[in-house]
């Protein structure tokens, strides 16, 4: 890789995007010529050095997949097929979750004379703020469901709604069994809530690509209307479908012993990541690394329950734990 198979491959990959992709949007079921499966794996490759926060091993990757292409491993097989061979590859090479490829989906928009036409779609639209459910659970246990982190002015509402709701309780339940992460900041925003020191800020630190030393990763927040849990027993159920950021919000807890963490061991998906959308596809790629003061790290691993949670029903089963306690 080394240069990005010199200049030819980069060239090949400019005038091969500009050829192939510019005819229109990709058939998930279609099968690629091999001039559309050159020119997705070469531009791929440009934007895993360009942003991948691992170079040598941008390289590596680089050197593995033009391997493969020329041995016509990712030849005639339809567009949906060849980027999840690619994902699962990325992950199998780097030990990360966090990578994967996949094809814009085209959505109607209106146009202004009231036709309809396609268009990208790339995320979904934010309805809930991330946060799913809100009760008190008898015996006096607040319980918050918890399934996106979305960090924007109506979520910090929402979460300042539910913890004024909860306020008196007991108890507080996290469940994020259900949640694959999302934008780290409201972790940090809810941690605030949580924790009277901010000393629980230090446990994580961050690395990203082109920096050479680690520094703070939790977004510190220092003020909020909400109220404040700084005495209140804390309990976050995890799952195998708990990942990314809400990983780090369970590990935080349980390195400081804030919490008591219940469940099954999370996804180990730890590495932030960017989505780079190019052409009609779009990659997500991991732009930094994050381990604990002391070295740990979750990627591939995950967080490790401190109570595992065996019934069918966790939230029974928590409830039940809680009171004996």
């Amino acid at each position: 890789m080394k240069n990005i198979l010199r200049l030819f491959l980069f060239l090949a990959a400019y005038f091969l995007t500009a050829n192939s992709f510019s005819q229109g949007l990709v058939n998930r079921s279609d099968t690629l010529s091999k001039k559309e499966t050159d020119s997705l794996v070469i531009h791929y490759c440009s934007v895993l050095k360009e942003h991948y926060f691992d170079k040598p091993k941008a390289n590596e990757i680089e050197k593995i997949l033009m391997k493969k292409l020329k041995n016509k491993e990712f030849y005639e097989v339809p567009a949906k097929h060849l980027t999840d061979k690619l994902s699962l590859l990325l992950r199998d090479i780097t030990h990360d979750l966090h990578f994967y490829i996949g094809i814009q989906e085209p959505t109607p928009t209106q146009t202004d004379d009231g036709t309809r036409e396609e268009q990208l779609s790339e995320e979904p639209k934010n309805h809930f703020s991330g946060f799913t459910e809100i009760k008190l659970l008898e015996n006096n246990i607040g319980y918050i469901k918890w399934t996106e982190f979305i960090a924007d002015d109506q979520s910090f509402q929402k979460l300042v709604a539910a913890l004024t709701f909860l306020e008196g309780c007991d108890h507080l339940i996290f469940d994020i069994s259900h949640c694959p992460g999302g934008d780290g900041r409201m972790g940090g925003f809810v941690n605030h809530h949580l924790y009277e020191s901010p000393d629980y800020q230090d446990v994580l630190l961050k690395k990203c690509g082109g920096e050479n030393e680690w520094h703070q990763s939790e977004v510190p927040y220092n003020y909020s209307n909400g109220p404040k849990f700084f005495d209140i027993p804390v309990y976050i159920i995890i799952s195998k479908n708990t990942a990314s950021s809400a990983e780090y919000f369970a590990l935080i807890a349980q390195e400081t012993k804030r919490a008591t963490i219940l469940g099954e061991t999370t996804a180990g998906a730890g590495n932030p990541v960017i989505m780079i959308p190019f052409d009609t596809y779009f990659a997500y790629v991991p732009v930094c690394e994050i381990k604990t003061a002391g070295g740990k790290s979750i990627e591939g691993k995950g967080v490790v329950p401190d109570v595992q949670l065996k019934s069918d029903h966790w939230i029974e089963e928590t409830v039940k734990y809680i009171l004996k306690e």
